[in-house]
């Protein structure tokens, strides 16, 4: 590999990726909104509006007891929440991604200290492997996953794998073919995301702020 194909990865491939991407997003809530919601001549006996904004952000707290969080499903919940926030801040916020965001979007990002940055990709890498054991090691997990969740926690372990061994292991010529090879399988994984169901963070707030919406129509209180 050489510069002319990381100019490729990073340039008119991570451009196409981002048009892939939003179209595709956008096509998902589009979808959502074109069901539209039900009607309900019954008089509200909650506040529906204020349920539907609440829930999808107090919905997971609600839910939690520390049976669940540290006997019953510590890997799901503690990995989940440590490489959600791990890989959140890794995508935007460490030095070589701002710099790119800045090329790619013009905007320029804040961004955290090599040491900060560290922590987030290993703690990212570390986490999406717990859970990706657990899927393997847990009975129901195993059930429940398909070839979709494989091939998106490949692509995640695959990019942030490349990107630490590009940034931290190697140098010279090898440093430009692992940083080709992490930004093609970024570019990959941006792609992927419209399609699967790591768009999630998309379908989470519409299932969970109609189910908000019901228990404000009903004035149920959980």
């Amino acid at each position: 590999m050489d510069l002319a194909f990381l100019d490729f990865v990073r340039g008119p491939l991570l451009k196409f990726a981002l048009v892939i991407f939003f179209f595709g997003i956008a096509y998902r809530i589009f979808r959502v909104l074109a069901w539209g919601v039900p009607k309900n001549r019954a008089k509200p006996k909650g506040n529906p509006a204020a349920s539907a904004i609440s829930t999808p952000f107090l919905k997971p707290f609600r839910e939690l007891t520390f049976q669940d969080v540290i006997s019953k499903r510590a890997i799901q919940y503690i990995g989940g929440f440590i490489f959600h926030i791990t890989f959140l801040l890794l995508v935007f916020f460490i030095p070589q991604h701002s710099f790119l965001w800045t090329e790619v979007i013009g905007i320029k990002l804040p961004y955290f200290s090599s040491t900060i940055s560290n922590i987030l990709a290993y703690g990212a890498l570390l986490s999406i492997l717990a859970l990706w054991i657990n899927r393997f090691t847990s009975p129901v997990l195993r059930l429940l996953t398909g070839a979709h969740e494989h091939i998106g926690n490949f692509l995640i372990t695959i990019t942030i794998l490349t990107g630490i061994i590009a940034t931290q292991w190697v140098g010279g010529g090898t440093y430009i073919s692992m940083l080709g090879l992490h930004m093609l399988f970024a570019d990959l994984l941006i792609i992927y995301i419209p399609f699967s169901r790591l768009a999630h963070f998309i379908d989470y707030f519409f299932s969970t702020g109609f189910y908000g919406r019901s228990i404000g129509i009903s004035g149920v209180r959980e």
